[in-house]
């Protein structure tokens, strides 16, 4: 089987969820896929077209309980789909994963509107999965629950991989009137760009101009101009805030963000693999606001998981 996985990552999140999603296919056998990051296209650049792969899957990462306003964009782009067949294997399937720093059910309304677009075009979603990783703002995760988030990140890709490969349909429940404010917060789209062009800042005194921001962003909204020896930010921002986390001097500014702001990489792979770090951490001990982020989430998982006979290492 053809797959691609079309993902939009500023920090990193769901670019490593997507390779554990790649690595879990491809071991399946007879299995090929291709990841794309979603970015700000170029004129003329195209996108690699759904219509020549047997299944696609679409990742994002959850802002403000939202998907971000790119990967929207990115899906209204997409082609409708014939289903002049009524034969289920015939109809062009598709998988959501979502990456948050939280597992409450709030962020299960994340993908709503881009499934519902999705499904307007013709697209026969199997299942909308939720992966909880390192906040990249708000508060810094500790060792021991980002080794805990990367194993149980792998454990569920294998999970979802295989009932992806078979066809099984799993839909995420919500409450559209216990959610009513997520459509409210969505104002954070327009923010973003407010952001971008008139808030975000750089520290000339910690700046070394290494250019690891205009790398870094996946919407080009970043430029150096050589004449004023500046940088410049642009009004496509998405709010990835993936120019002040991987700066290496901590020199960007997010004006009032700036008290939720996290800098440097948690180097998620090499912490999982340290044996000296606890594992697992989001048992019985989670209390006050842990207990309520974290606990739920990951019983669930633990139960999915279990039926299965998938163990975690």
């Amino acid at each position: 089987m053809k797959i691609i996985i079309y993902y939009f990552s500023g920090t990193g999140n769901t670019k490593l969820v997507s390779e554990l999603y790649k690595k879990n296919f491809e071991n399946l056998g007879e299995n090929s896929v291709e990841l794309y990051k979603i970015h700000r296209l170029e004129e003329n650049e195209k996108i690699p077209c759904p219509n020549d792969f047997d299944l696609i899957g679409i990742a994002f990462p959850i802002y403000g309980f939202n998907s971000p306003e790119p990967i929207y964009k990115f899906a209204k782009m997409l082609p409708k789909i014939s289903q002049d067949s009524q034969n289920p294997k015939e109809k062009k399937h598709a998988f959501i994963f979502r990456t948050g720093g939280e597992g409450t059910s709030f962020n299960n309304y994340a993908s709503q509107k881009i499934i519902s677009l999705l499904q307007k075009k013709g697209y026969d979603i199997l299942c909308d999965q939720l992966y909880v990783m390192p906040y990249n703002m708000i508060f810094r995760h500790s060792p021991q629950m980002v080794k805990s988030e990367f194993i149980y990140a792998d454990a569920m890709a294998k999970l979802c991989v295989r009932e992806i490969q078979n066809g099984v349909h799993k839909k995420v429940k919500y409450f559209p009137l216990r959610y009513w404010f997520v459509p409210i917060v969505r104002m954070v789209w327009p923010y973003a760009k407010f952001q971008g062009k008139f808030i975000l800042k750089v520290n000339k005194k910690k700046c070394v101009q290494c250019g690891a921001c205009v790398k870094n962003c996946p919407q080009r909204n970043i430029r150096f101009d050589e004449k004023k020896q500046k940088y410049i930010f642009g009004a496509d921002c998405a709010l990835c805030v993936a120019c002040s986390f991987n700066c290496p001097k901590d020199a960007i500014s997010l004006g009032p963000l700036n008290g939720w702001r996290i800098n440097g990489s948690y180097q998620i792979q090499k912490t999982a693999a340290d044996e000296k770090i606890e594992f697992p951490y989001f048992g019985e001990n989670l209390k006050g606001l842990e207990r309520f982020l974290y606990y739920k989430h990951f019983r669930k998982c633990d139960a999915a998981l279990r039926e299965a006979g998938i163990e975690l290492k």
